[in-house]
C-alpha cells in the first residue's frame, strides 16, 4: 500500500473524501484503502491517503508520497475500512 499526504482547509475535505469513496468502491476489494486526518490549526487539516497503486495518486492533487513512519499517532478515520484503521492505529 502507498501513502501520501497533504495539508488543506476544512472546506476541501469533502471533495477529497468523495474521490476516495469512488476509488474505494472501484478498486478496494480487499478493504485496505484509508483516508485519515489530523486537525493542525483551526481550519487547516492534514490528510493522508492509502491506496494500492501509485497511479491512483494522480487523482489526489497536491498530495506527496510519504512512508508509514510519517503517519500520525492518533488520526481520525475519514473514510475506509474501520477494521483496517484499527489494525494500523489502534492495535
Amino acid at each position: 500500500m502507498i501513502w501520501a499526504h497533504t495539508r488543506i482547509t476544512t472546506d476541501k475535505i469533502r471533495s477529497v473524501e468523495l474521490l476516495f469513496r469512488e476509488q474505494a468502491v472501484s478498486f478496494d476489494h480487499t478493504r485496505q484503502m484509508l483516508l485519515i486526518s489530523v486537525v493542525e490549526d483551526g481550519s487547516i487539516v492534514r490528510l493522508w491517503v492509502c491506496v494500492p497503486e501509485i497511479e491512483m495518486l494522480t487523482s489526489y492533487y497536491g498530495f506527496s508520497l510519504c512512508t508509514r513512519a510519517d503517519l500520525p499517532l492518533a488520526p481520525t478515520l475519514v473514510a475506509g475500512c474501520p477494521e483496517q484503521f484499527g489494525r494500523i492505529f489502534q492495535g
